[in-house]
């Protein structure tokens, strides 16, 4: 006589053990990925803001060119009569920084080589600053560079190699 075969003997699966190492393989490669990922997200944001720290200074020096003087309202709100764009992305919404314009003198972030009305200073906050050192971001039309990093002002000027503010602006 034969012996019938249980229903499910040939059914193929996976074991509980196995289904354990591959989902702990997993959490150990997603552990290892998301502060990648992360440290990438923060690098992108703050070259978004020297991006658009550049593109307002152009636009600052054709305003320069054309009327002999800087425009210096660039905190109003782009949209309600402020010439220059003052967000450094495509729109306001989706912007990394807010881009605003400082008083030459008087200011850490700035050189003091920067004398308005013949010098005007940038400077690019972050919109934000959860998971980066990095808070604001400044340039002056001389090209001298500033950034706050980890809530202390440094003018790049002066940077050693490795430094915080040679972090800002690699």
């Amino acid at each position: 006589m034969f012996m019938q075969k249980h229903p499910y003997a040939s059914a193929r699966g996976f074991t509980l053990i196995e289904l354990m190492i591959t989902v702990a393989i997993v959490g150990i490669l997603a552990a290892v990925a998301y502060p990648a990922y992360t440290d990438q997200i923060r690098k992108g944001r703050r070259a978004e803001c020297r991006a658009g720290l550049f593109q307002a200074m152009q636009q600052q020096e054709r305003y320069f060119t054309q009327y002999g003087v800087y425009y210096a309202s660039m905190s109003a709100p782009s949209g309600s009569g402020n010439l220059l764009k003052n967000y450094s992305g495509e729109t306001a919404a989706k912007s990394a920084c807010t881009i605003s314009a400082l008083p030459a003198t008087g200011n850490s972030l700035v050189s003091t080589s920067c004398i308005a009305p013949a010098c005007i200073a940038l400077q690019a906050t972050q919109l934000t600053t959860t998971t980066d050192p990095v808070s604001v971001m400044s340039l002056d039309s001389l090209g001298n560079k500033g950034c706050v990093y980890s809530g202390t002002t440094y003018p790049v000027a002066a940077a050693a190699p490795g430094s915080a503010p040679t972090l800002c602006w690699p």
